[in-house]
């Protein structure tokens, strides 16, 4: 079975449905019930049981997955073996980050990465902090917010400020405009209104999107909490910005790299590392 029938084979698990598998590999659904139709030929049995909502692996079909995967990992192996002798910045890099990251500051990053290191191919996810941080030991490298217990080599990237945003012609407004975050970050925001002299709001509004939550505080509709990493759009001409402070400290966020040191030896990760290192140091 070649490589790229593994991948398909593995796509088709994944997503659980022709349509999903056909959307991730950029494949139309016929074109891939056909390769999927003559590799089950190939092995001389039904890989998946087809229902109307999903396919579902036969006993045969968890096998050929299983070893789908592992020569998926192999190939990645030896790829990784293969440009440490060789030195030349190539190969996979696989990268984890938080949506606030991935948003405001790794669009530059990867650019010019992808412009210095052409045959690299990029694998990144990206989502909740604690998402990723689970899937830290599945990529090369991760870059997450907030302080997370582990022993991965991690580096402190920056750290930023918390502000309480509002527009100024609606400053006296008493709802509060949340976007979806980490449970520790919320409740850090719940304990700073309980510990400062500051008035409890009326009533939330939960949005998933910081952008949705900044246009709706732009808009009059309420005032928001945001990191200063989201703030660089907004002005003080329309803005008020109110740093946050607990207990006579102020309040911030930190961001981190975590990666172990097999993978740092890695040149598309080394070269990777050097640029966000050299980014930090900028920022």
């Amino acid at each position: 079975m070649r490589l790229d029938d593994d991948e398909l084979i593995v796509a088709l698990d994944a997503a659980g449905t022709i349509r999903g598998a056909a959307k991730q590999l950029y494949l139309s659904q016929p074109a891939l019930s056909q390769r999927l139709k003559q590799i089950e030929e190939k092995w001389g049995e039904a890989l998946f049981i087809r229902t109307h909502k999903s396919l579902i692996p036969t006993p045969v079909g968890e096998e050929v997955i299983l070893f789908a995967k592992t020569r998926i990992q192999e190939e990645k192996e030896f790829m990784n073996r293969m440009n440490t002798l060789t030195g030349h910045v190539r190969g996979t890099l696989s990268l984890a980050v938080s949506s606030v990251i991935a948003q405001y500051y790794l669009p530059l990053l990867l650019k010019n990465y992808m412009e210095q290191y052409p045959q690299v191919k990029i694998d990144l996810q990206t989502g909740f902090t604690t998402a990723m941080y689970a899937q830290r030991h599945n990529v090369h490298v991760s870059i997450l917010r907030g302080e997370l217990e582990g022993e991965d080599v991690k580096q402190k990237l920056f750290s930023e400020n918390l502000y309480y945003v509002a527009n100024k012609h609606y400053e006296d407004t008493n709802t509060l405009i949340e976007f979806q975050s980490d449970a520790t970050f919320h409740a850090t925001l719940d304990k700073w209104f309980l510990t400062e002299p500051f008035p409890l709001p009326k009533q939330t509004i939960k949005v998933d999107q910081i952008e949705t939550c900044k246009q709706l505080m732009l808009n009059g509709i309420g005032a928001c909490i945001l990191p200063e990493i989201a703030t660089k759009d907004l002005d003080d001409t329309t803005c008020r910005f109110t740093r946050l402070h607990m207990n006579g400290n102020e309040l911030r966020r930190d961001t981190w790299t975590y990666y172990n040191e097999k993978n740092a030896s890695l040149p598309q990760v080394k070269a990777f590392l050097a640029l966000l290192h050299e980014k930090s140091l900028s920022h």
